[in-house]
């Protein structure tokens, strides 16, 4: 059982969901963007916040081996958008505590009514806002529908099916590289309650674990009791 009760930022990207939209102005003027007047301040504000939970841009605003390959490829490569879930889930307790439900179906009262319940010391207004960001961010982008994370229905409330998706081999490799980092631990038991892979993504374990056997790379020593980490790579 996770105790949430330690994780700070909640609600941190002034109500609003990363969309593509901004993505997609962002890449095509990465030095002018912010004066373009295509998006208020606040806006403005929430797009800056999601570049460096996204993983586009590092703390000090520079480019990312994630954010120079959406330069080179665009918004429509989705192997992409699978590595930004990837960075969101790690870098946005929300998004975390998100895919821990696993599958599912859920209006947004009830995914704000179970954040409340996990996390008894948040504000109602924060847990709406940090509800709002998330179902904005699986609405207006392919993390929602194309990747399974949760397809937004529109309506009062809106309503969240996740159906979960399997993931390709390189978000797969990032996802447990950024669980080590997490960690702070070079060996992890599959029996360990952690954020897996088949967490991140909601889909199955035993896909995970084929694939892992079947990856060709050298940063993990897979066995039947868990993995072991080789080599930290900087991406992660």
């Amino acid at each position: 059982m996770f105790d949430w009760s330690c994780d700070t930022g909640w609600a941190r990207h002034s109500i609003f969901g990363l969309r593509r939209e901004w993505l997609d102005l962002y890449l095509g003027d990465r030095r002018g963007w912010h004066s373009r007047q295509v998006l208020g301040n606040r806006q403005v504000t929430s797009l800056e916040a999601w570049l460096k939970t996204a993983g586009i841009e590092d703390s000090s605003g520079r480019l990312t081996p994630l954010g120079e390959q959406f330069v080179a490829k665009g918004t429509g490569d989705r192997s992409l958008w699978e590595l930004l879930w990837v960075n969101v889930v790690f870098t946005f307790p929300t998004a975390r505590w998100y895919v821990h439900l696993g599958q599912g179906k859920w209006a947004t009262t009830e995914l704000k009514s179970l954040l409340r319940t996990a996390v008894p010391r948040l504000a109602e207004r924060t847990a709406s806002n940090a509800i709002m960001e998330l179902a904005g961010l699986l609405e207006r982008t392919p993390v929602g529908n194309e990747l399974g994370q949760g397809q937004v229905t529109a309506g009062r409330p809106r309503r969240l099916v996740r159906r979960g998706g399997e993931p390709c081999d390189a978000a797969i490799v990032h996802a447990l590289g950024r669980l080590f980092i997490k960690q702070s631990r070079t060996n992890l038991s599959w029996d360990d309650d952690l954020v897996w892979p088949w967490v991140v993504f909601g889909c199955s374990r035993q896909f995970i674990l084929e694939r892992l056997t079947i990856i060709d790379q050298n940063y993990f020593n897979i066995n039947e009791r868990g993995v072991t980490v080789r080599i930290v790579d900087e991406e992660w």
